[in-house]
């Protein structure tokens, strides 16, 4: 199996590389993705190609690729996760610490710095072209800071263990990264809560009352902010209540405010190295 590059589009590296462990690096490159349009005007004929005219069209895609990670074939990980799975994770990680804005537009197989000088053409395959409904500060790309690299590298096998073992975190931290991507506003909503839901909701009924209280137990010490979390995170239940069942959409700032929560969730989960139980969610909330 070769190794695997995937370019990363919205930020830049103070150092030319990082070792996360296992061989997997994140380093410095440059390279300026483009894809325009060319428009054939016949089906296919009997050996797959569209024959001629072809028409170029306005428009097309492109990405800055300003870093990448390499991940090589790893044969500890492999009998559950193939190397693109490993590349997202680390990707999702880094989303979750600090930069929700960052993506994979592409995967190469030769790294983009040796792309140019190579004897042979690169296959790239096209990965995350939708955008994102964060940005990175003043529209600039920034710069990652190594004390959140390396909490991306210990953190890295413990979320593995958790996606492998735990299929609710899975779906929750899937549905976490996913609803990042710009789409319809009320169904990401929807998609957010029902990840909370199964984090922090073992047993059905009182769905609202039970999931806004643990979620709060969870995230904030017994006293007054606790409140006060747990009456936003209800307030927020109610616009979910409403993406799911009318026909309105919602506003950005419920989505937004239940992504942070669940953001917050996972990364405290990630940390702990596993997803409370309902008896520890009933002694955050019942016991001194």
């Amino acid at each position: 199996m070769e190794t695997i590059y995937g370019g990363l589009s919205g930020i830049e590296m103070s150092n030319a590389e990082f070792d996360f462990g296992n061989g997997i690096i994140i380093r410095k490159t440059y390279a300026h993705l483009t894809a325009p349009f060319i428009m054939a005007f016949k089906p296919p004929g009997k050996y797959k190609f569209h024959d001629g005219p072809w028409k170029p069209a306005k428009g097309g895609v492109s990405f800055d690729i300003s870093a990448e990670i390499e991940v090589p074939f790893l044969e500890k990980f492999n009998d559950d996760f193939d190397q693109t799975e490993l590349l997202w994770t680390v990707v999702s990680l880094l989303r979750i610490v600090q930069y929700a804005y960052i993506s994979v537009p592409a995967i190469s197989n030769i790294s983009f710095n040796k792309v140019l000088t190579s004897e042979v053409d690169p296959v790239i395959t096209p990965n995350e072209i939708k955008q994102r409904i964060f940005g990175p500060p003043n529209n600039e790309n920034q710069s990652v800071k190594e004390d959140h690299l390396l909490w991306v590298k210990s953190s890295f096998e413990r979320t593995l263990t958790l996606i492998k073992t735990n299929p609710n975190f899975y779906s929750a931290f899937k549905a976490f990264d996913s609803t990042a991507e710009i789409g319809k506003v009320s169904s990401s909503l929807v998609t957010l809560w029902g990840a909370i839901e199964q984090l922090f909701s073992p047993n059905t009924g009182e769905l609202k009352y039970r999931v806004s209280a643990n979620l709060a137990a969870f995230l904030s010490a017994r006293g007054t902010e606790r409140l006060k979390l747990f009456k936003e995170i209800s307030k927020l239940y109610n616009d979910r209540s409403t993406a799911a069942h009318t026909a309105k959409d919602v506003h950005h700032s419920p989505l937004v405010a239940t992504w942070v929560h669940l953001r917050n969730a996972l990364i405290k989960i990630i940390q702990d190295g596993k997803v409370p139980s309902q008896d520890d969610l009933e002694r955050l909330i019942f016991e001194e």
